[in-house]
């Protein structure tokens, strides 16, 4: 890494510390966009013939066909990337600035154009806060700002590949969680534990219960509002296991601790614990291409017991 760059990271880390510290909100990395759009549009993209003009509008930012269908995936971004707040009906004008400042440096975004869309932000109000109540409100913003938004929010490639050159604790594209997640826990001495650990053995180390954590992150089972089972359950439902819903909330309602490692051993010593390893595995596949089911893919029981056949060839 060149020591401009380094400059650069140290920088937008330590604003982003800064913001930590006043317990305030921090700015996105191109991993969490990516999952936020990919999320949106899993969620709201729908099936037909249409589904491709969607596809290619939505991907762009660009809010056609101005429909119901647009308008749910239009908040859908806007929440996720927390520019909008459902509970209170507001826009948070004041994120913006905090986003532009963490990463400025690449996307070269005018500081002058972003302060006059954090102000046209600023001056929005919703009414109902239903999906077209939000789209149309936000929409002569969003005709007026789309290039400098597509800059502070990372959605330009060029951008993005920027900060992943740059920064290498941001997990990649093609990388799973599992994966970004094991290099950061195991090191060749603990080569062992980390084979085992594919094989899911609960072997209690602090390496697993570190990489489990950081899983658990990525996964968005731990969010920044603490545990979120719904996410769990969502995989469940994935590997079409719906009816286990009820068996699975319980298990994590009666499971002892709060740390991720032990809502996992409580899944895995449950007698859900089979279908939690292939909701678990499925997730895993997901998480190298976030793009994965909007490209049509869905649980194959064959297919992923091969991929997870190659990943654990990696490791053990």
């Amino acid at each position: 890494m060149s020591h401009t760059r380094a400059v650069v990271l140290a920088v937008a880390c330590l604003c982003l510390i800064l913001v930590q510290v006043e317990g305030a909100w921090n700015a996105l990395d191109p991993e969490q966009m990516r999952f936020i759009h990919s999320r949106c549009f899993e969620d709201n993209l729908p099936a037909g013939p249409k589904r491709a003009l969607y596809a290619s509008k939505w991907i762009k930012w660009e809010l056609e066909p101005n429909d119901e269908t647009t308008h749910c995936f239009a908040k859908c971004v806007l929440e996720g990337i927390q520019l909008y707040d459902s509970k209170s009906k507001k826009f948070r004008s004041k994120r913006i600035t905090i986003q532009h400042e963490a990463y400025k440096t690449f996307t070269g975004a005018n500081d002058d154009e972003v302060a006059k869309y954090k102000q046209a932000v600023a001056a929005l109000r919703v009414g109902s806060g239903s999906c077209s109540d939000v789209f149309n409100t936000y929409l002569p913003v969003h005709k007026q700002f789309h290039d400098v938004s597509q800059l502070v929010y990372l959605s330009v490639s060029a951008v993005a590949a920027k900060i992943y050159e740059a920064d290498p604790n941001v997990k990649r594209k093609g990388e799973s969680f599992a994966e970004y997640c094991a290099k950061r826990a195991w090191d060749e001495k603990t080569k062992g534990d980390a084979c085992k650990a594919r094989k899911y053995e609960l072997t209690g180390s602090n390496e697993l219960k570190a990489a489990i954590d950081c899983i658990f992150r990525g996964f968005r089972y731990i969010n920044e509002n603490g545990f979120n089972p719904d996410e769990i359950v969502r995989d469940f439902k994935l590997i079409n296991k719906p009816e286990l819903e009820p068996q699975v909330r319980s298990v994590l309602s009666k499971c002892a601790g709060e740390k991720a490692y032990e809502y996992y051993s409580c899944l895995l010593q449950s007698n859900v614990k089979e279908d939690f390893k292939h909701a678990f595995d499925f997730r895993e596949l997901r998480s190298v291409d976030y793009s994965y089911l909007v490209k049509g893919n869905v649980y194959d029981p064959a297919k992923l017991k091969e991929e997870m056949a190659k990943a654990d060839a990696k490791v053990c």
